[in-house]
């Protein structure tokens, strides 16, 4: 049974941004291991090394549009005499045409610009008779032709080490012909729940159990941040265990436990984390709502996280701590700021006495926009976040926050 936990003495405890630069200050420089991977595997992944371009791209003058291939000079005359049309530009070979004074060729988008021309008039703009085109209005050099060279140089870095790739990045290393890019091995993250009343989730719990929701919780979010998670299972409250548990899951990159982060007796982290080795625990509760018994820890070069056990408690304590670390790990220390949207609050928000609050909220389209509607309920209560779409910072120095006020939400992801 379970011992009745000591409250934490609030105002010893760090707030959320002074908890977290402690942590992320107390993680040590970090280079990981790279390997080349086939680029449609590269999207999500972080380049470990420069990507530069080995031919500009385009590798010729384009046109931009569907039109005739023009010489700028001639344009004002051939909006009253017209323009003979003395061939075609196919796609995917080079012009067979040259343009000479008084003469247009005809050239879709995205083919090569023939020799002579040095505009392109759009089809819209244009009047066609027979062999004849006639311009509606007049053109510059350069005008609708993408030059060579325009969007990449040769030699030129098209995406820097330390870059996380995205869809267009894939296409752009693509273009350079950069099909198998370095970028740095994925975090592997180990997964430990720990409590005496935990039973799988294939279980049927009996009287006083609950089924361990956490870990694949926090799976997914490993996984949807980038890592590979692995679930190690459950630990029961056994200090000798835990540690045990603890010291095998070291070989991963990084370490996240839920369970056994508060002061009782029985709630074991915060002491078995410290005896794995310097520079040790770092964080041992913080002035947070939902999420203040959170232990966070540095255990060599790998960062080791009690969560709570209350499921909204451990998610939004990922949100703000684990996230960071996980990019840290997997060379992007920089990471990515997290997805916002503005909206009016329906209702009035309270943060607990001395806390710094993370409110769950559901986004609803009103006339004016966005409105936040508050998802009341408990941090136990795994339901209420699974029906949130963001979350609304109640500031410590404000503690309550007014229905109507526009706020920032936090997407949850």
């Amino acid at each position: 049974m379970r011992r009745e936990a000591r409250p934490f003495d609030l105002e010893a405890l760090p707030t959320v941004a002074e908890a977290r630069r402690r942590f992320l200050a107390a993680l040590p420089a970090w280079r990981p291991p790279e390997e080349p991977v086939p680029l449609l595997e590269a999207a999500g992944r972080v380049l470990s090394r420069d990507v530069a371009a080995g031919d500009d791209v385009p590798a010729f003058p384009r046109s931009m549009v569907d039109g005739f291939a023009v010489r700028s000079q001639d344009a004002r005359a051939a909006m009253s005499r017209g323009l003979r049309v003395v061939g075609r530009v196919a796609m995917g070979s080079a012009p067979k045409a040259t343009v000479g004074p008084l003469q247009a060729v005809w050239i879709p988008t995205g083919g090569p610009l023939p020799p002579g021309a040095d505009a392109i008039v759009p089809v819209e703009a244009t009047e066609a008779v027979g062999d004849w085109v006639r311009l509606r209005e007049p053109v510059r050099p350069g005008d609708n032709v993408l030059s060579r060279g325009a969007d990449v140089r040769a030699g030129q870095v098209v995406l820097p080490a330390g870059h996380r790739l995205r869809a267009a990045d894939v296409g752009a290393l693509a273009s350079v012909g950069c099909t198998r890019p370095w970028v740095y091995r994925r975090p592997e993250v180990a997964i430990l729940s720990m409590g005496d009343e935990l039973v799988p989730p294939d279980r049927i719990p009996a009287e006083g159990q609950v089924r361990d929701a956490n870990a694949y919780s926090l799976a997914a979010a490993v996984r949807a941040d980038g890592g590979i998670p692995h679930v190690l299972g459950i630990v029961p409250d056994d200090k000798n265990r835990l540690e045990n548990a603890l010291r095998d899951a070291l070989q991963w990159d990084m370490v996240l436990m839920s369970g056994g982060s508060s002061v009782g007796l029985d709630d074991v982290a915060a002491e078995v984390i410290a005896k794995l080795g310097p520079p040790g625990v770092v964080v041992h509760g913080v002035r947070l709502a939902p999420g203040k018994p959170t232990v966070l820890a540095v255990v060599g070069d790998r960062a080791v996280c009690g969560l709570p056990g209350n499921p909204v408690s451990s998610l939004v304590a990922y949100d703000l701590f684990v996230r960071p670390a996980l990019y840290w790990r997997m060379g992007w220390p920089g990471g990515r700021p997290p997805a916002t949207v503005r909206a009016r609050l329906a209702e009035p928000l309270a943060a607990p006495k001395g806390r710094e609050f993370h409110a769950r909220v559901r986004l609803v389209a009103g006339p004016e926009g966005l409105v936040a509607q508050p998802v009341a309920g408990g941090s136990g209560q795994l339901a209420t976040m699974a029906r949130a779409d963001g979350l609304v910072t109640v500031p410590l120095e404000r503690s309550s926050l007014p229905a109507g006020e526009t706020v920032e939400v936090r997407l949850l992801v």
